[in-house]
């Protein structure tokens, strides 16, 4: 067997080392069903002109949902920005008229829920972020997100 030396070991280790503070800072992996995408690569320093209608976004959830989580930041899919028109009938939700997805009157565990009301053009600095899934917790719930609040722009991997 050959012997490694000590100044490659230091190499390889220190290698480890910053890989393994870059990676979380630079990967996303989302467990739950309500993104089609499980990795993202993230850039922590999008410009705000970049974020666009079906840019994925990560920020940190501040509502009652996420109290008692693990973690506050949530990844979804920008659904609708800020001059868009945003319209709800009878619990379906509309951009521009094309439809997104209905909100739902209970949660998995039977609480009620109360989505989100709004009706006219997104304000300015506003986004309306949705999931894909029938059981995602986004903007049909807790409202609107502030383009200010993203804390990366996220590009599906896998």
């Amino acid at each position: 067997m050959r012997k490694v030396s000590p100044l490659r070991l230091t190499i390889f280790m220190a290698g480890l080392l910053l890989a393994g503070a870059w990676i979380p800072q630079r990967i996303s992996v989302t467990i739950t069903p309500s993104l089609r995408h499980r990795i993202y690569l993230l850039d922590r320093s999008p410009e705000e002109r970049r974020i666009v209608r079906n840019s994925y976004v990560l920020f940190e959830l501040s509502s009652k949902f996420s109290e008692g989580a693990k973690t506050k930041k949530t990844l979804k899919q920008v659904a609708c920005v800020e001059g868009d028109t945003l319209t709800v009938s009878e619990g379906a939700y509309y951009c521009n008229d094309t439809y997104l997805g209905s909100a739902k009157e209970y949660s998995l565990s039977g609480e009620r829920l109360h989505p989100f009301e709004f009706e006219g053009e997104i304000p300015k600095g506003d986004l309306f972020v949705f999931g894909d899934h029938i059981d995602s917790l986004d903007s049909r719930y807790f409202g609107f997100v502030r383009r200010e609040d993203v804390i990366a722009r996220a590009y599906p991997i896998f």
